[in-house]
């Protein structure tokens, strides 16, 4: 499907706010708040917008992201099946992505320690560990989120990429905050009022808690969960060895990814490879001419570069997966 500049643009101010409202929508793309809704329901029917997600800082929390790289040994339909649900129902597993290239699956983990890590990691190739093979595994220090600025041509103003990691804190969450998180993780448009009746709680409660959790930088940012495969994008991410990460080098190579308007995520990793960056282009010609900007931007420091195909659509993706039983009871 090809977007026409309307259409473009309002993609645009959703992955930059997801809780804008119509009005302030229309006034930015010059169209009517109804001509607005009708939009972002027909991007929404045919795939485009696949739901709207909270950005949650899970290092302000103490915790640590984990990506496990694998590939398929011996697995039927059926097997793949099974496997992908046991992942999804672990509480600290907020993705699952199927992937083309030298491995078949990635999932990602939220940890306070490599201890707590290794003890669910262990317990999923104890069970699964004959048909999840070639593991690698990365520790996620610093992920940086983009905005897809190749859709307008335009940097947005005062911008600040969301990030998620650097230096674990400890920033306490009661009940009611978590619930909050969890039911706003991938419903980013649920009113302050909706909110407030399924957990019953005043609105002026709920208003307070989340621009509290706005301020603490525990909320980072409110998105669009944006399928590009569906108007003729392909992603792929970048793995990168490099051959040192001081910080002159990590903060030049986030700039870069900031500066080109395709590249939507930059992940500093400790492990197999040291960066990863997820790039979004219309044919793979053109990813190998990004791949080969990068090598002379960063030829001093960059030893290997690999790629792997991110398919349509991520089976998992949960900002915050710590309170998934208790949010689908409060949801039925």
């Amino acid at each position: 499907m090809n977007l026409n500049a309307k259409d473009k643009k309002i993609l645009a101010e959703l992955d930059l706010n997801a809780r804008a409202p119509f009005q302030e929508l229309g006034k930015k793309t010059r169209l009517s708040k109804e001509t607005v809704i009708y939009r972002i329901k027909n991007l929404e029917k045919k795939g485009i917008i696949q739901r709207y997600t909270t950005l949650v800082n899970w290092g302000k929390l103490g915790y640590t992201g984990f990506g496990v790289y694998n590939r398929f040994q011996n697995v039927n339909e059926s097997l793949k099946k099974e496997i992908i649900e046991y992942l999804s129902k672990i509480p600290e597993l907020y993705w699952i992505a199927t992937i083309g290239g030298k491995f078949d699956i990635v999932f990602g983990v939220i940890a306070k320690s490599v201890y707590e890590f290794n003890t669910i990691h262990y317990q999923i190739l104890a069970k699964y560990g004959n048909h999840l093979v070639d593991n690698s595994v990365t520790i996620r220090t610093e992920l940086r989120q983009n905005k897809r600025d190749y859709l307008t041509g335009n940097k947005p103003k005062l911008f600040k990429p969301p990030y998620f990691g650097k230096k674990p804190e400890i920033e306490e969450l009661d009940e009611l905050d978590s619930i909050v998180l969890s039911l706003m993780s991938n419903n980013a448009r649920m009113s302050i009022i909706k909110l407030a009746q399924i957990i019953k709680k005043p609105a002026s409660t709920i208003a307070l808690r989340i621009k509290n959790l706005e301020k603490r930088g525990i909320i980072q940012a409110y998105t669009t969960y944006i399928k590009s495969q569906n108007y003729g994008m392909q992603s792929y991410r970048l793995l990168f060895n490099l051959q040192n990460m001081e910080e002159k080098v990590r903060s030049s190579l986030f700039s870069y990814a900031y500066s080109n308007p395709k590249m939507v995520l930059a992940i500093e990793t400790v492990g197999k490879w040291n960066f990863e960056i997820t790039i979004e282009v219309e044919s793979q010609e053109e990813l190998q001419k990004e791949i080969s900007k990068l090598r002379r931007e960063f030829s001093d420091i960059i030893k290997n570069v690999e790629f792997i195909v991110m398919f349509e659509n991520d089976l998992i993706y949960d900002p915050y997966p710590l309170k998934k039983v208790e949010r689908e009871k409060l949801l039925k």
